[in-house]
């Protein structure tokens, strides 16, 4: 009983000395207020974009300050989010992409949708077809068994297909709809 309390306080102690880090503050802060403005304003209000980008380029400093810590997964595909989603920018947001992907592969549970979400721009927003294939082929190599690897492999099926051929394929029954 004695150890279980002497453990419990020195965990208590590690964690009161760990360092806070004021950028996780202002990052935390920044995606509260974002998410108020979505709401309040909608994602093409100018004080929307203006802080979505202040957002995403503070995450990016926070992971070149720190980039091994923990958070920096989450933050980079948040910055590649709103790159991609709010900016239009899906360039800039499959590098983001690639940095998760090459840094953290294994080691975060994360860097798989990191490396989906890559292959996803390069198909949709990039109209990419050889790297979407490409990267969604890497994406079965390294997560085989991931949840999204069905996804992926139905994506390398109908890449660069028209519209009238997958409707076509559906209804000969050779290609089938994702369940909803």
């Amino acid at each position: 009983m004695r150890w279980l309390k002497l453990v419990s306080e020195i965990g208590l102690l590690l964690v009161a000395c760990a360092p806070r880090l004021p950028e996780l503050d202002e990052i935390s802060k920044l995606q509260r207020d974002l998410r108020v403005l979505l709401e309040k304003q909608g994602a093409q209000s100018s004080l929307f974009m203006s802080t979505a980008l202040e957002l995403a380029r503070k995450e990016e400093a926070f992971a070149k300050k720190y980039p091994n810590h923990a958070e920096v997964p989450r933050l980079l595909i948040e910055a590649a989010e709103i790159y991609g989603t709010y900016f239009g920018d899906a360039s800039r947001a499959v590098g983001i992409l690639r940095q998760v992907d090459e840094r953290f592969r294994h080691r975060s549970s994360l860097a798989p949708k990191a490396l989906f979400y890559e292959a996803f721009l390069y198909e949709t927003a990039l109209q990419d077809t050889a790297k979407a294939r490409e990267r969604y082929e890497d994406f079965l190599r390294f997560y085989p068994d991931h949840e999204l690897a069905k996804d992926a492999r139905r994506s390398i099926e109908t890449l660069g297909k028209p519209p009238e051929q997958l409707i076509q394929e559906i209804l000969k029954g050779r290609l089938t709809l994702p369940p909803q």
